[in-house]
């Protein structure tokens, strides 16, 4: 694919990735949701690669990555893959953006390697997960194992908003019948990456030792991660800023990127 390459990890697995080094300052880190791929922030990306410069990349066990892991992967293994692109790419610093599962690797890479972050947007995402959530992220990987337009219907039911699919509903279809057609390993992976969600808990103590300027970004419509756990974010992470989107659901960089990229680049700015 034009502009996607590949890094090799020690483990002779590889990260997709793509790399557009145009604009100024330190870059800008993109990280997926569970079921993105690098080409699902072109509505924040496109305009904010015009300004500084852009990494995206498929976390191992995404759609362009490799499907490989160790037997106790965690999602803070994703912590190397990222640490060992930005190596090679010899990028000091960055600010990070993850939204759902990308805001969660995020939060733990903001921890753990302070030196490397200048600042942390996270959007639509969890420090830990409540009993419902769990419940809805199991049922996910059940249905990996057993019928992927199922899976579908069920991701789609809990990340968009009532209005959006509305509008959207004959582009969900079409959708639906390309997404059950993709590799088996994709599916595989994505029981993997579903069990490193379910083990991932941030404590407040945790949440606290985050230290650099952190833009929390809710969904106002989000019925799987709700805002609620944005707002116990904001309580605990010491330099944060709560901003919240009505009306939108869960994927909300989808649902409303202008929206989403506005606050970015007001946040970014400020951060330079």
């Amino acid at each position: 694919m034009p502009g996607m390459e590949n890094l090799p990890l020690s483990d002779g697995s590889r990260l997709a990735y793509d790399w557009q080094p145009d604009g100024d300052g330190a870059p800008l880190v993109f990280l997926n949701g569970i079921l993105m791929n690098l080409r699902s922030w072109k509505g924040q990306s496109g305009p904010l690669s015009k300004i500084y410069p852009c990494l995206l990349h498929d976390f191992r066990g995404q759609l362009y990555s490799s499907k490989v892991f160790p037997e106790d992967w965690s999602m803070a293994g994703h912590l190397a893959d990222l640490k060992a692109l930005l190596d090679a790419l010899e990028l000091e610093r960055c600010h990070l953006i993850g939204t759902s599962y990308g805001g969660e690797v995020g939060l733990l890479f903001a921890k753990a390697f302070p030196e490397r972050v200048q600042s942390l947007s996270v959007i639509a995402s969890v420090p830990w997960s409540d009993a419902l959530l769990k419940r809805q992220v199991r049922l996910w990987r059940d249905l990996a194992e057993v019928d992927r337009g199922l899976l579908y219907d069920a991701v789609a039911t809990c990340s968009y908003s009532g209005d959006f699919l509305e509008r959207t509903g004959t582009f969900f279809d079409s959708r639906r019948a390309e997404f059950a057609k993709l590799p088996e390993d994709f599916f595989t992976s994505f029981v993997r990456l579903c069990d490193a969600f379910l083990g991932f808990h941030m404590s407040p103590e945790s949440l606290g030792a985050i230290s650099c300027p952190t833009l929390l970004i809710g969904a106002g419509s989000d019925v799987l991660k709700t805002p609620a756990y944005s707002r116990i974010m904001e309580a605990h992470i010491p330099n944060a800023t709560y901003m919240e989107i009505p009306g939108a659901g869960h994927a909300v960089v989808i649902e409303q990127p202008k929206t989403v990229t506005g606050y970015l680049k007001a946040f970014i700015e400020k951060h330079t």
